[in-house]
Order: C-alpha cells, then sequence, then structure tokens
C-alpha cells in the first residue's frame, strides 16, 4: 500500500494510562481511500541528513472535523 499522509496541529493520548501521546496525521491511499493514524515516534536514518525533514515535520494544519471524530477507543492501548 502507499499513501499520502499530512500532519494536524492534533496531540491525542494513545493509552489507557494518558502517558503515550502521538500526532494524528490525515492521509489517504493511491485508491482514494482516507485514513486517520497516530503517529507517536518518527525517526530519519542515523546516517541521513534530516535537517529538510524536521523543518517540514514542524508544519501541521488543523485536523478536518471527521478526523477530530475519528478516535476509536478500540485503538487506545
Amino acid at each position: 500500500m502507499k499513501a499520502t499522509m499530512t500532519s494536524t496541529n492534533a496531540i491525542v493520548s494513545i493509552s489507557a494510562d494518558g502517558q503515550v501521546k502521538a500526532r494524528v496525521w490525515e492521509g489517504v491511499t493511491e485508491a482514494g481511500v482516507p485514513f486517520t493514524a497516530y503517529i507517536a515516534n518518527v525517526q530519519v536514518r542515523t546516517d541521513a541528513d534530516n535537517s529538510q525533514f524536521e523543518s517540514e515535520l514542524q508544519e501541521h494544519k488543523t485536523p478536518e472535523p471527521a478526523t477530530s471524530r475519528a478516535i476509536d477507543v478500540r485503538m487506545i492501548i
């Protein structure tokens, strides 16, 4: 599967105890299926120049209303 994701400015708890936080990302697959991803960690390979990645990682959008309603309690660890 290939997909494109966009970072939002929303950060949510993804653990029952509230200790694990994740940024909410909105995405769409190549086939056009929209999805929501909760990303707790993103890492660039240690042998790569991460300056451009770090710069782009600071860009966030406001989540769509459907994304804000998408948190499924079954996904809480």
